[in-house]
């Protein structure tokens, strides 16, 4: 992808003003949220879909409102977070189009193909989290209901733990992302990580079960695998894209004065 830096005004070295920054600023929220406006208008069109689509993973049919706004409210939620989500990648486009002068040809060369991968580990993250962790999640808490007692979900409170739920799962899958950052940052080499395998496995254990909340063994599982795999696959790439990051930096030879 280090081709797509030729379309980007990158490295133009040509001294700007801050008159000129901040209208660029302004050109480049406007272009953003007016793809997040074409977007929520199409959540909005499509709200009792989007609706339905975000009940199944749990096996609902039917919800329940509480206050004469709920009903209103949950749609424009749903539409929302749907806008949202599909104008994530034009969003960050318009971001990396603010910030490109700034970032020189080698820069760029990382940072391009870096958010490319952002979106689509988003993209996994929410695929994962729908078909497999959602289900399991939300049927092992209904289940603890039993036979004494009648669950009522209100819809605003489902919408809410369907959408934080997906967005925690979407988070975990950027783990390559934080590797490689800080491969590449020298903040950590690929060794020291390679060595401390038992500590990044126990920090993974520990980060899935924050962000399940069910504390159910068979999601933080499920969800630990996930980061433990794409903690491996992350470093595989370090080697791939990171040749020569394996070792940290070698700090400057002081000098006598």
């Amino acid at each position: 992808m280090a081709w797509l830096w030729r379309y980007l005004p990158v490295s133009r070295d040509i001294p700007q003003s801050i008159v000129v920054h901040l209208e660029d600023l302004r050109r480049r929220l406007l272009w953003g949220l007016a793809g997040f406006g074409i977007m929520l208008l199409i959540g909005l069109w499509q709200q009792d879909r989007l609706l339905e689509l975000l009940m199944r993973p749990a096996g609902l049919t039917h919800l329940v409102a509480l206050t004469v706004l709920e009903p209103l409210l949950v749609k424009f939620k749903v539409a929302f977070v749907f806008g949202l989500v599909m104008a994530f990648p034009w969003l960050l486009l318009q971001a990396l189009l603010f910030v490109s002068p700034a970032l020189s040809q080698h820069e760029a060369r990382f940072v391009l193909p870096l958010a490319a991968l952002s979106v689509v580990l988003s993209v996994v993250g929410l695929a994962f989290g729908y078909t497999l962790v959602l289900p399991t999640s939300t049927r092992w808490l209904l289940n603890q209901a039993g036979s004494v007692m009648s669950v009522q979900i209100t819809a605003l409170s489902y919408v809410s733990y369907a959408v934080w739920f997906l967005a925690a799962i979407a988070a975990t899958f950027q783990t390559p992302l934080v590797v490689l950052s800080l491969i590449g940052l020298r903040v950590v080499s690929y060794t020291k990580l390679r060595q401390q395998w038992r500590t990044v496995y126990l920090v993974i254990v520990v980060l899935s079960t924050m962000v399940t909340p069910d504390w159910s063994p068979i999601t933080m599982g499920l969800v630990a695998v996930a980061m433990a795999a794409l903690y491996e696959f992350s470093l595989l790439l370090a080697r791939v894209v990171l040749p020569g990051r394996e070792a940290p930096a070698a700090p400057p030879d002081e000098r006598a004065p």
